[in-house]
């Protein structure tokens, strides 16, 4: 009889210790799982979206100087500089950056970017 009682002691021992490491095994996945959803949800939240800005340039450096800089920007997945269309086509993360700030980025170099696509070379009195 006695040894009976220790092979139930025994088996009962074994499984609480069984269940223990399974709950604390789950709660570690759970919160991995956690974790891990996190990061593919941003990545699907990159909203790649094409910004196209009126850019006065005058010359290749102007577009090199534009290309440099602005590729640099964060967020920009690619760009496009045209010195004979005065258009810089850019493509971008909406997550990570805005059209103002692009826009604000060239500006900062030295170049007007025109309002709405429109370029005002019209104001010349």
């Amino acid at each position: 009889m006695k040894l009976a009682k220790t092979i139930i002691i025994a088996a009962v021992a074994m499984t609480a210790s069984v269940t223990v490491p399974a709950m604390a095994a789950a709660s570690e996945t759970e919160s991995l799982t956690v974790l891990t959803d996190k990061k593919p949800s941003k990545k699907a939240k990159a909203e790649i979206r094409d910004v196209h800005f009126h850019v006065h340039l005058h010359c290749a450096n102007c577009v090199k100087k534009v290309q440099e800089n602005i590729a640099f920007e964060k967020g920009v997945k690619d760009l496009k500089v045209s010195l004979e269309d005065q258009t810089v086509d850019i493509k971008y993360d909406a997550s990570k950056t805005s059209e103002e700030t692009l826009k604000a980025a060239i500006e900062a170099l030295g170049y007007p970017v025109a309002e709405n696509g429109a370029a005002h070379h019209h104001h010349h009195e």
